[in-house]
């Protein structure tokens, strides 16, 4: 209700105006001293016994907003740690990419509806990077790479680590040809683009390997045609793309 004269002065709303408004009548009749004896002292019996229920009543609501206030903010703090916990499960803690458990879920759910294009890649020569800097150094490099490759790849494609220095990447492109020149893409980016080491920054290149997976394939087979596709671009030089088809 705004207050007069001023509209921008509300009072407070009051949810027992009219059982406040009726106390306080009564109270009025018995200070007023017009009421006979004993009619007054049953009146102030039974308002003494009126104010203590509206006072109970009052601190049951206090405390019932107060229970649900607390109640939705421990749902909101239960709802993050779901989230935060959902999240930790399915990623991996140092670059932040789809875990290897989750990402082979990826594939294997992507197997199942469509044609798409596979890629499993890693650093080359990662382990002089540990031993020559320092594991934290590796770890940087790590968590760079992984960075490196979101920017070079679409939205929609998936990354995931799979231990060690070994990523998969999942593309939507079905063909070899598509998903060769993406690997490509990639590998000049990240040869292009030394990365943070700590106190340093280190030049690095990776080798791929790359598939073209059909509709229906078994992650097994389409992932070892893969992983063979990277030794091979390892064993011809590495710093390279290297693609094998799969069999008819």
């Amino acid at each position: 209700m705004a207050g007069k004269g001023n509209p921008n002065v509300t009072q407070e709303f009051n949810l027992f105006e009219a059982e406040d408004r009726l106390a306080q009548e009564c109270r009025a009749l018995l200070d007023g001293g017009s009421l006979p004896d004993e009619t007054a002292a049953t009146l102030a019996k039974l308002l003494a016994g009126y104010e203590h229920l509206l006072r109970e009543t009052k601190q049951l609501i206090r405390l019932s907003d107060r229970r649900e206030k607390d109640m939705n903010r421990l749902n909101k703090r239960l709802e993050q740690l779901t989230h935060s916990l959902a999240y930790q499960a399915e990623h991996d803690f140092l670059t932040g990419c789809l875990n290897k458990g989750a990402m082979t879920a990826r594939i294997e759910a992507a197997l199942a509806a469509r044609d798409c294009g596979l890629i499993v890649l890693d650093i080359d020569h990662f382990k002089q990077v540990n031993d020559r800097h320092g594991h934290p150094a590796g770890d940087a490099v790590l968590r760079g790479l992984a960075e490196l490759m979101q920017e070079a790849l679409a939205d929609h494609d998936l990354v995931g680590r799979m231990g060690g220095e070994e990523f998969a990447v999942l593309l939507e492109q079905p063909t070899l040809i598509q998903a060769k020149a993406r690997a490509e893409h990639l590998r000049r980016h990240i040869e292009a683009t030394p990365l943070d080491a700590g106190a340093q920054t280190l030049p690095i290149t990776i080798s791929l390997g790359v598939t073209a997976c059909q509709r229906g394939e078994a992650f097994a087979a389409a992932y070892a045609r893969a992983d063979a596709a990277l030794y091979a671009a390892k064993d011809g030089g590495r710093n390279r793309v290297a693609s094998l088809e799969r069999p008819a």
